[in-house]
């Protein structure tokens, strides 16, 4: 047995294998090797390229991190618009197209250009843009935000220029059709993930692995297995869509990587093949959903993927929840012959399982518990709350988001698409806001359908007030030029000011709300509260004849509103 070619494609994205190839597109294809694979992910910003060129030409600026596909993208454009394909990328990185409507000039990084050289291009560019493309000549111009933005602020000659571009910057509404600047970034981490693991899963890849004398002690293979299902690929999915819920973004090719982790642990076939007992104790360890937080990972690995070092602050593993623990420990024993069932589902005896090993501690356990070794469960308990988190399909016996280190998740999730539940939701925010810039126990409101937003601080002056009419919380839009799937909401007042509310916003707010207190992830959040009473204080309008203030109320031992007449 040789092994299976495709999980040595799947070894390309390894990032400490020396196959490890820097440049992840459908180009990266080795056409002599008999094992190649090609792979490619449709994207709504291709589609919106291309219409753009062949509908509205005029420049383009693409910005985003290394890894978002900006040169891809480039490469994609020349090849729709050009007559043969781009072999090798000029020395400069700039190459020119002519096509039926123009030229269009491709550069494919910015930031790999001497500043003098930017500056030139950017001239040029800030002519087309002022000319309104009279010339017909187009910029496609892949650019680090960074290198652009210091090269626009140095010289005044591109003030014209700079104004575009860092108004576009503000907001992807103000690209029009003399100028468009996409920045990556936006691009939701979420939206791609199915879609690889739905491609990377397809049984004619694996189809070498069925004949396989080691499939069932090969981990490589488990996870295929595993990841092949839809209610495990929708989890996979939903850690990814938590990311978006926190603004946090992970590029393409660091997605690829992690995925191509999760599914393989490092290992290609040659180490299963030639595994002894010991070796295969080992490898059982690097089980999707443990490989999905880097549990076990070097350092240097460690280091090298991003996907990992934010996804291990969300590790299901971390949290104990009592229903989930004694699931774990007690299920098979419970006497519900339903959860029963549920517990042999999910704690086969299959290889990650150790075959019978845990089972067979865990009768230990319940017999012998005073003498158990305890770093069994220190070593096996964080691993099997992942297992149940994303192996348990029916969350009507156990609620597995609580294993998340948030309180607010689903009530969070529930706004999307929801005007009611958004409409209701106002005066819990706001109740959390009142508390959280007066940094004491505020009452809460008495009256079911009446709220005030208070802009008070730590010495219990109130500046402002707004009520509910002046107070609208609204969800962002999708975007129909890149994929962006609405992931937050603004709370606006008075149409003009604006709190942006993530999920470590509104969790923050919401503890707030229920009588939590401000320690709880207050580094995440209060710049942006801070900025925001700023700007609140700017457009109220206090009454000059009346001091509001708060007060501790001895009674009830919260804070209430008071008026200091003159």
């Amino acid at each position: 047995m040789t092994g299976n070619p495709f999980v040595m494609y799947l070894d390309k994205f390894n990032v400490l294998s020396p196959n490890h190839s820097k440049i992840y597109d459908e180009y990266n294809r080795d056409a002599e090797s008999e094992g190649s694979f090609e792979f490619t992910i449709a994207t709504k910003i291709e589609k919106h390229l291309k219409d753009i060129f062949l509908r509205s030409p005029h420049s383009v600026i693409l910005t985003g991190n290394a890894g978002d596909g900006k040169t891809r993208l480039c490469r994609l454009i020349h090849d729709q618009f050009s007559n043969n394909p781009l072999m090798s990328w000029p020395e400069n990185g700039i190459i020119t197209v002519q096509y039926e409507k123009g030229t269009i000039k491709i550069v494919k990084d910015l930031s790999e250009l001497k500043e003098e050289v930017v500056y030139d291009i950017l001239s040029e560019l800030q002519c087309y843009v002022c000319n309104r493309h009279k010339e017909s000549v187009f910029f496609l111009i892949a650019a680090n935000e960074g290198k652009l933005s210091k090269v626009l602020m140095r010289y005044n000659e591109l003030s014209v220029l700079r104004q575009h571009i860092m108004e576009r910057f503000d907001s992807h509404e103000n690209n029009n059709d003399q100028l468009s600047v996409i920045n990556l970034l936006d691009v939701t981490s979420s939206v791609y993930v199915e879609r690889v693991l739905n491609e990377w899963n397809k049984e004619e890849y694996w189809k070498s692995c069925e004949e396989c004398e080691k499939k069932t002690q090969c981990i490589i293979y488990l996870n295929h297995r595993r990841t092949s299902r839809p209610a495990i690929q929708q989890k996979i999915v939903d850690q990814y869509r938590l990311l978006d819920y926190l603004e946090a973004h992970i590029t393409l090719r660091e997605m690829l990587i992690h995925v191509s982790y999760l599914i393989t642990g490092g290992y290609i076939c040659k180490d299963i093949l030639e595994a002894d007992h010991t070796q295969i104790c080992d490898q059982s360890k690097k089980v999707y959903y443990q490989n999905f937080y880097g549990v076990g990972i070097g350092e240097e690995a460690f280091s090298e993927m991003k996907a990992l070092r934010i996804f291990r602050s969300l590790d299901p593993g971390l949290y104990s929840y009592s229903q989930v623990d004694d699931f774990i420990i007690h299920g098979d024993i419970n006497g519900d012959e339903e959860i029963e069932r549920l517990y042999d589902r999910v704690f086969d005896n299959d290889l990650d399982m150790e075959f019978d090993y845990f089972r067979k501690k865990i009768r230990f356990y319940r017999e012998y518990g005073q003498n158990i070794d305890q770093s069994f469960f220190e070593h096996w308990m964080p691993r099997l709350r992942r297992k149940v988190y994303f192996e348990l399909e029916d969350r009507k016996y156990l609620n597995t988001l609580k294993l998340l280190p948030f309180e607010y998740l689903e009530q969070y999730i529930s706004l999307f698409n929801n005007n009611n539940a958004q409409n209701s939701i106002r005066k819990e925010l706001i109740n959390g806001l009142n508390r959280a810039f007066s940094r004491r126990l505020i009452q809460k409101f008495k009256s079911k359908g009446s709220f005030y937003l208070k802009v008070s601080n730590e010495t219990l002056m109130i500046y402002g007030s707004f009520d509910r009419r002046r107070i609208e919380l609204l969800q962002e839009d999708e975007r129909s030029d890149l994929d962006h799937l609405p992931s937050k909401f603004f709370l606006v007042v008075d149409g003009e000011v604006k709190l942006k509310i993530n999920l470590s916003v509104f969790e923050y707010l919401m503890r707030l709300s229920s009588g939590g207190t401000h320690n709880i992830l207050s580094q995440e959040v209060e710049i942006l509260l801070n900025t925001f009473r700023n700007e609140l204080i700017r457009i109220s309008k206090p009454d000059m004849d009346v001091l509001e203030i708060y007060r501790l109320d001895r009674d009830s031992g919260v804070y209430v509103e008071h008026e200091l007449d003159e």
